[in-house]
């Protein structure tokens, strides 16, 4: 019983960690609510079916700035445009035979599965497979073909107001500075750092237990936020600055060290104060005050004597890494060099395809997958002949990745959230529906749940049980133009999301596994690779090539990492036989992968120094 307690405990304390409010993250979840606000009544107003699945897809956006939420719009309107006339353009040269469709649905989901892995816009493919499965699959209900095109076109309008509403919101309240909102993150992380570990340090008849209860309750907030929020800052930079001139060299690589910082530290606050520690709180302190320092080096790094025995190994560990934090910090000079080097050069062209798309089986291994899963729901769902769980093959389109650790980290969120959103559908028909009369009940209901979903999708681990809670939410409320009465939508729903989950489970982990290791393997190896690269280029021969290829690489390791940490969270759901071993053997690859980013950071700092120094060399020689 005690047992079953604790867990339970640990439960609530996870979830109540991954609801905790973090700057950003109310005014978020207000932009949500009022663009799906905006959205539901022009639709309303206009009489635009299909809102509710528009609504729902609001949450894939990537709303973090103006700019980069209408370039992720476009991609999701493109995806729909063009899958609605390619089904269009299918059914009507194929005279809209069931086999025709048939085969159709497959060379599509196969098209959406290769895009998705192997070019620079996944979310258009994402949105291309989904709605080229929901326009085909209209057709078998065996309507007038007038009827399931005025559909189609329906759905691609009513994805447009949503998709305008968006940017419309964006543009108007979001925030057009990240570069100095990232710099104030960290600082603000490395300044609350500071202050606990400057508390931990003071004589014990000096120490106030209030401020530092205070303290450590404001480190516990920022470790809940994780890095969510500096790498959605760091984006938005790399989309200001497609060159990454502008981006400090090792961002990336310092926002995780900075994150796992925070929760190590969250941990040293929730032990006793030890003594014979001190010395090493105040050490760790001084080192966070070196790194706001604008002109900290590598040089200034600050030394920690050895530990006694009985010491935490978190101190050494949170020292160590900001260490490394402070061993990937260019100087002030070097910054400088660097970015006028990068801005001479001209902006890389758009490239579709990754330069590896059809070199590796891997991405057509991933689409074959994918295709097969979507195939076997769509041919169950049609043999029971019950169309409304054809949200099989949305699990399929949407949780469908490779690693089978992320694969049911995703498939279990997107169960939680179908059943929550579900939940609240059902509650809102009985309970609210019955006693509505107007328009203005009914958006104050949306908007509520739309908050709550916009709150979930930005936490830590668990943000897709928001885009989920919304989804499961507006396809069952908002099927028409009246009041729903039909609660058939949300069990249908769970029940397609489970049979998805079953067959995704016997192809992607039983029948064609990958596991997080594997993945972890090649970016291991990626990494090493971009180091031996940087080190033979001739940057005094072929200084452009350098700054090109110091460009490239910077932005592949910036992505290796944070699939990295996606990994690293997903490899704790990877369940089944050698679990532990595997989960092992994955904490052990992170490891290396850090150290070996670092070693690459270190590298490019000192090639970009050597290389920046060449020019005033030659100018003092043509002086003389």
């Amino acid at each position: 019983m005690a047992a079953v307690h604790s867990r339970n405990v640990g439960a609530l304390q996870t979830l109540r960690d991954e609801l905790t409010p973090f700057p950003g993250r109310l005014s978020g979840s207000l932009r949500d609510a009022l663009a799906i606000v905006i959205a539901l009544v022009t639709a309303m107003t206009l009489r635009v079916p299909g809102i509710a699945l528009a609504l729902s897809l609001l949450f894939l956006l990537q709303r973090e700035r103006p700019g980069l939420t209408l370039r992720s719009a476009a991609q999701i309107l493109g995806g729909g445009a063009t899958a609605c006339a390619a089904t269009l353009f299918w059914v009507q040269i194929t005279d809209g035979t069931e086999v025709a469709r048939y085969l159709g649905l497959i060379l599509g989901i196969f098209i959406a599965a290769f895009g998705m892995a192997t070019t620079s816009l996944p979310l258009f493919f994402t949105l291309f497979g989904f709605y080229g499965f929901v326009d085909l699959a209209a057709w078998d209900a065996h309507r007038s073909p007038t009827v399931i095109a005025g559909s189609n076109l329906y759905g691609v309008a009513s994805l447009a107001i949503v998709m305008v509403s968006s940017v419309g919101v964006e543009y108007l309240f979001g925030t057009r500075h990240p570069t100095k909102e990232l710099e104030s993150e960290m600082q603000s992380r490395l300044s609350i750092l500071s202050r606990f570990f400057r508390a931990l340090a003071e004589d014990p008849s000096s120490r106030d237990p209030h401020q530092l209860r205070s303290l450590h309750n404001t480190l516990i907030k920022y470790a809940h936020a994780s890095e969510v929020r500096l790498n959605r800052l760091y984006e938005r930079i790399r989309d200001i600055a497609p060159s990454l001139a502008k981006v400090p060299l090792g961002t990336h690589y310092r926002i995780g060290l900075l994150a796992r910082v925070l929760e190590k530290s969250t941990l040293i606050g929730f032990e006793a104060v030890a003594e014979r520690d001190r010395p090493y709180y105040a050490a760790i302190a001084d080192q966070c005050d070196s790194l706001m320092d604008s002109k900290t080096t590598v040089s200034s790094r600050i030394p920690l004597e050895p530990q006694p025995r009985g010491t935490s190994p978190r101190l050494l560990d949170i020292h160590t890494e900001l260490q490394q934090y402070a061993a990937s910090i260019e100087s002030p000079q070097e910054a400088i060099n660097l970015a006028s080097e990068l801005a001479t050069q001209s902006t890389p062209s758009f490239r579709l395809f990754h330069p590896d798309a059809f070199e590796s089986g891997a991405a057509a291994t991933y689409a074959l997958k994918l295709t097969l899963a979507a195939t076997l729901c769509y041919m169950v769902y049609n043999a029971v002949a019950w169309p409304g769980i054809l949200t099989c093959v949305i699990t399929v389109l949407f949780t469908g990745l490779s690693p089978t650790g992320q694969m049911k980290q995703k498939q279990l969120y997107r169960f939680l959230g179908t059943a929550v959103g579900g939940a609240f559908a059902i509650a809102a028909e009985s309970l609210l529906f019955p006693s509505m009369d107007s328009i203005t009940s009914l958006v104050l209901v949306v908007a509520s749940v739309a908050f709550i979903a916009g709150w979930v999708l930005r936490s830590p681990h668990i943000g897709s049980v928001g885009m989920q809670i919304g989804f499961a939410f507006f396809l069952t409320t908002l099927q028409g133009f009246s009041a729903t009465t039909q609660i058939a939508t949300a069990r249908d729903r769970i029940i397609g999301v489970t049979l998805g989950i079953v067959v995704m489970w016997f192809i992607f982990d039983q029948l064609w596994p990958t596991r997080t290791s594997d993945e972890l393997s090649q970016i291991l190896r990626r990494i090493r690779d971009a180091a031996v690269q940087l080190r033979q280029i001739d940057r005094q021969q072929h200084p452009e090539t350098f700054g090109q290829a110091l460009t490239r690489l910077r932005v592949a390791v910036s992505l290796d990492l944070a699939s990295m940490q996606l990994l690293e969270s997903g490899a704790y759901f990877d369940f089944g036989r050698g679990y532990k071993r595997e989960l092992v053997q994955s904490r052990r690859l992170v490891r290396n992968i850090e150290a070996a980013a670092s070693e690459f950071y270190a590298e490019a700092l000192r090639q970009s120094s050597d290389s920046a120094a060449q020019p005033l060399t030659d100018n003092r020689r043509r002086s003389l």
